[in-house]
């Protein structure tokens, strides 16, 4: 790792300097503000990879703010989230929707690109310490949807830990001397982690209610789309979404539903419809289902027969005696 910030000493102003153009240097540009020590002004800053994400570790042995304001907001857009893990001490994070505390062993999420303002609280150890990845929109929006509303701090779930800190450690001590084709698959892998880690908890603190129907309705219009593909699966909608599958299942659950039951009841429907409709009213019972995405027609009868109590070739006859009655009692024509 390359140390790209380092001071040791009680000139606060001088090292405040320092840090404010290392931030502005490395990812994005800011307020710098550094509490007056009880002794020395004690700091440095390493990071390891740049692209496709920036990572460093921090340490400070005294409490330092940052804020970012609209001010510097329009002066320099970001279009990245600052991703903290949170070792010793604690981080305080106040935006417009509110403020919180990220401690050991939590993780902050931050949108550079609105208002906010960070600052740092030595532990029992004296010293605040923490890693920072700082990830690009298009990762973000890839892996980490739901990190986009995210307003608290959160704690990844005991399974997931290891593997996450084992990715994170691993890009920040080796990542430098490994070429791009490793490293791309390393960091993805590092930021699926996370956001399958970071537990519901923190996936329903990001969402509110109206996105939430947005991306239900999103869900439905894509297997609409697809829905005669046979092989559907919740990840291929994940990815037409551009969500993950853990939001997809997330968003389900939040309507009460499931990916097998949205799935098959617009199947049924859908075939229900056609067979009924004039333009297929030819097209045989195993034809209509392979065309709705049925793996067999006793496949189809038997979830047909379920959901609406008929098998298809009753429910047919059923709809086509019932046209032919009222075929029958209109009125006949006059001349």
């Amino acid at each position: 790792m390359q140390t790209v910030y380092a001071y040791s000493g009680r000139d606060v102003a001088e090292s405040r300097r320092g840090l404010a153009m290392m931030c502005r240097n490395e990812f994005t540009e800011g307020e710098v503000e550094i509490e007056p020590p009880v002794g020395e002004v004690r700091a440095f800053i390493r990071r390891s990879l740049v692209r496709p994400i920036l990572l460093m570790r921090s340490m400070n042995g005294t409490g330092i703010s940052f804020r970012r304001s609209w001010h510097h907001i329009r002066s320099t857009r970001a279009a990245v989230r600052l991703l903290y893990f949170i070792h010793q001490g604690e981080l305080r994070v106040v935006n417009s929707a509110g403020s919180y505390t990220a401690a050991p062993g939590q993780c902050a999420i931050i949108n550079a690109d609105e208002p906010f303002l960070t600052r740092t609280f030595v532990g029992d150890r004296g010293s605040f310490e923490c890693s920072l990845a700082v990830v690009p929109e298009h990762l973000v929006l890839s892996h980490l949807p739901w990190a986009r509303d995210c307003n608290s701090s959160f704690e990844l779930e005991a399974g997931h830990r290891p593997v996450v800190t084992g990715l994170l450690d691993l890009l920040c001590n080796e990542g430098p001397r490994l070429g791009p084709k490793t490293v791309e698959p390393l960091v993805e892998a590092f930021l699926q982690s996370v956001s399958d880690g970071a537990g519901d908890s923190a996936v329903v603190s990001a969402r509110s209610d109206s996105v939430i129907d947005k991306r239900f309705a999103d869900i439905q219009a894509c297997i609409q789309k697809y829905l005669t593909a046979p092989d559907l699966t919740c990840d291929r909608v994940a990815a037409h979404c551009g969500v993950s599958p853990r939001y997809v299942c997330y968003v389900l659950r939040a309507h009460d539903t499931s990916f097998s039951e949205l799935l098959w009841t617009q199947r049924l429907h859908k075939s229900r419809a056609w067979l009924v409709s004039k333009s297929f009213q030819h097209y045989p019972i195993h034809k209509i289902a392979c065309m709705a995405g049925f793996k067999s027609a006793a496949h189809f009868s038997r979830m047909f027969k379920a959901s609406f109590g008929s098998s298809p070739n009753a429910y047919r006859a059923s709809s086509a005696r019932q046209d032919a009655d009222i075929a029958g009692r209109a009125p006949a024509e006059t001349h």
